[in-house]
């Protein structure tokens, strides 16, 4: 048994950390996206900042698909073995197959609960920011002379 749950430990654990690192890689992009558009374009924000945390609505939906899969095909591995070892693998096959059901209701009731409870700015987001006046320029500013040197508090 013990041959057959490691697999099956890392193989969830792979496929869970995948889904983890494809997520962060996704926010950095658009954090530094999100950065450039602070400097060159505020306007643009509001709809970076609406992206930031949202994802497909495929993403989790997947990630239990591809659950479901394995225990699929560790039952259809089960029908070449002896009922002795059938037995031991259908009874692993349960594990992912709860994992892949539990991630596909939980998205399911998240969708419903989304679509329940709209943002409260509907679908443009926050109003946008004001935008401070730019500072003057640099070279309108006179040019420091000589040292300066700072006081020390008596």
């Amino acid at each position: 048994m013990v041959e057959l749950l490691m697999p099956l430990a890392v193989f969830g654990s792979l496929v869970l950390v995948m889904g983890q690192l494809t997520r962060l890689l996704s926010n950095i992009s658009l954090n530094r996206t999100l950065r450039d558009a602070l400097r060159s374009h505020p306007d643009s924000v509001p709809l970076l900042a609406e992206r930031l945390d949202a994802r497909q609505p495929w993403a989790d939906a997947l990630i239990g698909w591809v659950f479901l899969a394995f225990a699929l095909g560790l039952v259809l591995l089960s029908l070449f073995e002896t009922a002795d070892d059938r037995r031991e693998i259908v009874h692993a096959a349960v594990v992912p197959a709860i994992v892949g059901l539990v991630v596909l209701a939980f998205v399911r009731r998240a969708k419903r609960d989304a679509a329940a409870n709209p943002r409260p700015f509907g679908a443009a987001g926050p109003p946008p920011l004001p935008v401070p006046p730019s500072p003057p320029l640099v070279d309108s500013m006179p040019a420091p002379r000589g040292r300066r040197t700072v006081r020390k508090p008596a």
